[in-house]
C-alpha cells in the first residue's frame, strides 16, 4: 500500500502534519518530492478532511495489514448480475444530461 502524506523538516527530522495509521516502530521507504506551493495547501485540506471524515465514523482507516474481507465469486455474480438488471450506465448518463437542457 502507499500513501501519500504532507511533512515538514524540522531539525533534521520528517514530522508529518497529521497521524499516521502505522505500527509504533514500523520501518518504511521515504520518496522526496518537492510540491508546488498550491499543491501542498491542498494536500494539508485533504488530510484534515480526511481526519474529519474518520472522527466523525463516517468512513474508516484500513492498514495494509487488514485488506477486509474477501468478496466470494458467488458475490461478484450476484453483484453483476443485479447492476446488469439496470442496463448500461450510459443511457442513464445522457439521459440525465437531456433533462438538463
Amino acid at each position: 500500500m502507499s500513501e501519500t502524506i504532507i511533512v515538514i523538516y524540522e531539525q533534521g527530522v520528517l514530522r508529518p502534519l497529521l497521524p499516521l495509521a502505522l505500527p509504533e516502530n514500523a520501518r518504511i521507504q521515504v520518496r522526496i518530492v518537492r510540491p508546488r506551493a498550491r499543491t501542498i495547501k491542498a494536500s494539508v485540506e485533504r488530510q484534515h478532511v480526511y481526519e474529519a471524515l474518520l472522527d466523525a465514523g463516517l468512513i474508516e482507516r484500513h492498514s495494509a495489514t487488514d485488506p477486509g474481507k474477501a468478496v466470494s465469486d458467488q458475490e461478484v455474480s450476484e453483484a453483476a448480475r443485479v447492476l446488469g438488471m439496470a442496463g448500461p450506465i450510459s443511457d442513464d448518463i445522457m439521459a440525465e444530461r437531456a433533462e438538463s437542457y
